[in-house]
């Protein structure tokens, strides 16, 4: 049977549709690259679909160096910002480094900390409460400095939109540094230095650091060599902000898992610890659903100044207690998440229509502001549309938002405030944003969030899919596959893990595994006649479409399984449907 994957369309249960659609591979490149490097067919022509059809290029992709990070004084404002902390530390003038609650935000603090610590600087801390404070710096935090004679503060991680508290500051003499990587505002701070990557007229090279990536910069600039020791606290921070892992990022969340996997840092070592990631090799996906989980658990439920804590103490008695609290924390948000997820889903089951547009928009009384953000994403990933959750406070309520591939929600929200301002503030990237208004003005909010996507909808954005990289024939399966798809980790924005196709393979034995038969685990053959396991996670329940002897056409990541000295390759199934159906 010919079968052409981007005829294909999802009957997968409990999931919108979703096509499957090949990456456009170059044939003839994935030959040289297989001869030249020495690498598995399947590998060569994944690398032609992320650019990389030359053999340099590929080469680099695969093996990057340090020679391929840029010189921190490109970026706008590093070298004056440098100047002024010295200054402050040669005067011994007292610095406060401002940061946020999320793993980005307290990634930074703890890096530029630990940086101004060791070169002797008079510095503390604040992190914003997330109900208390909103994000980023405020007037009030501003005042605190003035009255514990703070002559410099130095933002991390927020700040670009700061223009009021920015103001206070000048007008208390408080010299203001901002390091930031959002959106820049139309209107920006009048602070003493702006270091941003994406600064109007500026050299740096990349637009995609995170608010670590900028603090880090900044202190390589400070101790006047690359800072090693940081990396552990770059890769956290930039695979949870779901930055683009290509270029810098690449390299230094590379060099950052190798860290966290060899040496890691007392309180980090403790957070691994408990998150069941001990002597293990740590990948991006540990970080995305282990790690970065826990430590904003502390930031939506707690306060996330006890993460900076457990990444600054030297008190390995301390550090357990810490990453502890995080792991009761997080048990306790998942709870409280899936509460409020089944409230925003009733909501949507009593307003049907609201699933006839592009977006969605879903308010809640009293819903815990630290989740609606994953409530938000969640209902993205599940309905594929940009979407809003806000929690209603009495007269007012604040939202997050979450979107889908090439809509920048972002510049939606921007859009928003143009026509209507009914924002009393908001800020973020394209792929997810924050924001507070009057209760009174959810429906117009609503109103205008979709008339934006509907000027801002274009072609580009598909509908839902996911990206086949290549076809696998089940006789391809090796150890020399799995190892050489490690080279090209980390996975994450921009380079994906791979997918790949499987065509007609039939169902041997299936069985369910893990708690209550939660997942499934497949023995499949395909016309090649090699037989292979697949693991289903979280499909225990479709353990009736399995039946043997049917035929499946399947969408899978390879996927390595070390289970004490034992070692296997085996196939992680993402989606399928039954051959008869196609």
């Amino acid at each position: 049977m010919s079968v052409k994957i981007t005829e294909f369309e999802n009957v997968s249960i409990g999931e919108p549709l979703r096509k499957w659609l090949p990456r456009t591979a170059d044939l003839d490149a994935t030959e040289t690259l297989i001869e030249q490097l020495n690498i598995h067919p399947l590998v060569a022509r994944v690398l032609t679909t992320r650019s990389c059809s030359r053999v340099d290029t590929a080469r680099e992709f695969l093996s990057p160096d340090r020679s391929s990070l840029y010189s921190p004084s490109l970026m706008h404002d590093l070298d004056k910002a440098v100047k002024r902390i010295r200054k402050a530390i040669d005067t011994e003038e007292k610095i406060v480094v401002i940061g946020d609650y999320d793993v980005d935000g307290v990634t930074s603090t703890t890096l530029l900390i630990r940086t101004l610590r060791s070169l002797k600087a008079q510095v503390d801390y604040i992190i914003p409460s997330r109900v208390e404070d909103g994000y980023g710096i405020n007037v009030k935090m501003v005042q605190a400095c003035f009255e514990k004679s703070v002559g410099l503060i130095i933002t991390v991680d927020n700040g670009v939109a700061a223009v009021e508290p920015a103001r206070v500051a000048r007008q208390l003499g408080i010299d203001l540094i901002v390091t930031d990587h959002h959106h820049l505002p139309d209107e920006l701070p009048k602070a003493f230095a702006i270091v941003h990557p994406c600064y109007p007229r500026a050299f740096y090279p990349t637009a995609t650091l995170c608010g670590c990536g900028v603090a880090f910069k900044l202190a390589q600039a400070l101790l006047g060599r690359f800072p090693e020791e940081h990396l552990e606290l770059v890769a956290m921070g930039t695979l949870a902000d779901q930055m683009s892992l290509l270029g810098e990022n690449r390299l230094l969340v590379q060099l950052g898992l190798q860290q966290l996997t060899l040496s890691p840092s007392l309180g980090v070592f403790a957070l691994l610890y408990v998150s069941g990631l001990e002597n293990k090799r740590i990948t991006a996906n540990h970080i995305h659903f282990q790690v970065a989980p826990r430590i904003n658990a502390v930031g939506r439920m707690a306060h996330a100044a006890r993460v900076v804590e457990l990444f600054l103490t030297e008190d390995p008695e301390l550090a357990m207690t810490i990453a502890n609290e995080m792991s009761t924390q997080n048990r306790f948000r998942q709870t409280i998440q899936e509460r409020v997820e089944q409230e925003a889903l009733q909501q949507i089951a009593d307003h049907p229509e609201w699933l006839e547009g592009n977006t969605l928009v879903v308010a809640l009384e009293g819903a815990h502001e630290g989740v609606i953000g994953i409530v938000a994403g969640n209902l993205t990933e599940r309905f594929y549309k940009p979407t809003l959750c806000l929690s209603i406070d009495g007269d007012m309520a604040k939202g997050s938002g979450r979107s889908i591939d090439g809509f920048d929600l972002y510049e939606a929200l921007r859009d928003v405030q143009e026509r209507s301002y009914i924002f009393a503030k908001y800020g973020g990237h394209s792929a997810a944003a924050g924001f507070s208004l009057h209760a009174k003005d959810i429906e117009r909010l609503r109103e205008g969030f979709a008339y934006a996507a509907r000027r801002k909808w274009t072609d580009d954005i598909l509908p839902p899919h996911i990206y086949c990289d290549a076809p696998l024939r089940l006789n391809e399966m090796s150890f020399k596959l799995s190892d050489d798809l490690k080279r090209l980790e980390p996975y994450g924005q921009a380079n994906p893990q791979p997918v790949f196709f499987v065509k007609n393979v039939v169902v041997g034995r299936v069985e369910t595994m893990g708690t209550e038969g939660k997942h499934l685990k497949l023995w499949v053959e395909d016309d090649s006649g090699r037989g292979q396991e697949v693991v289903a996670f979280n499909r225990g329940h479709e353990i009736d479409h399995w039946e043997e002897g049917t035929r499946h056409h399947l969408v899978v990541k390879v996927e390595e399984n070390i289970w004490q000295t034992s070692r296997k390759v085996q196939l992680h199934l993402v989606d399928h449907r039954t051959a008869q159906n196609v």
